[in-house]
């Protein structure tokens, strides 16, 4: 068969990096791990250059790549998008990475952006709010919409290979791996080449912290920056 593409495009803080190893697992399973080629994209070029076999299948992640629509359009790529509230997404940016409010503020912007594109263009959205990444009937429909047979068996497996207790252990030893395996950007990420897992991986997985963490003039500007995004998802708006 025509090796196919998988693009995971998320909202920083999703789980997208879950989907992305689910996807890659999935597919490794089913066509075995030395078919699929996967890596992450910020851009048109990391989408291109990837390296792989012509008869690799790819798994793509991203975030904010403008480019991922089309790009998908022109491959026939399956694009499965996560999605969260964007202001506890900022906040996770902020507690994870140490970022400043307005580049965490402008870079989720860019996610929402993305993401909203490839969901309004009919592809498959999962809310993090519904803990999708909790469910193990989650691992089964990617599969059915992948339209790959894997025994129920490996579906436990891969399901608690990424369960949050077992991403939690992963996280705790990247800073472990050997080098050619992670990736240094600094002393604020370590990065597991692999699974695109980093070091401060694991928030606190709170929904509507948000709410807590702001004072009332920060909650408007952000519920007023993301509004049009807010409304595309149902998110509440107080």
């Amino acid at each position: 068969m025509q090796p196919r593409v998988v693009l995971t495009v998320g909202v920083h803080g999703s789980a997208s990096t879950w989907v992305f190893n689910a996807v890659r697992e999935l597919l490794g399973a089913a066509y075995g791990p030395d078919r699929v080629a996967a890596g992450f994209a910020t851009g048109a070029g990391d989408l291109a250059g990837i390296a792989r076999r012509p008869d690799q299948h790819l798994v793509v992640k991203t975030h904010g790549c403008p480019e991922l629509p089309d790009f998908a359009a022109a491959r026939d790529a399956t694009v499965i998008v996560s999605v969260r509230d964007p202001r506890d997404a900022v906040l996770s940016v902020m507690q994870r990475f140490g970022g400043p409010f307005d580049a965490c503020v402008g870079g989720v912007g860019r996610d929402c952006v993305c993401a909203r594109a490839c969901a309004d263009a009919g592809h498959d959205v999962l809310r993090y709010e519904d803990a999708f990444f909790d469910d193990p009937a989650t691992l089964r429909n990617l599969a059915e919409r992948l339209g790959l047979a894997v025994p129920d068996a490996v579906l436990e497996r891969i399901f608690a290979d990424w369960r949050t207790d077992a991403v939690r252990a992963r996280a705790a030893a990247v800073t472990a791996l050997p080098p050619e395996r992670r990736r240094d950007f600094g002393a604020r990420l370590t990065l597991d080449a692999a699974t695109l897992v980093t070091h401060t991986h694991i928030g606190d997985g709170r929904i509507g912290k948000w709410r807590e963490a702001f004072d009332a003039p920060v909650r408007a500007r952000l519920t007023g920056f993301f509004a049009p995004f807010l409304f595309r998802f149902r998110y509440p708006l107080a």
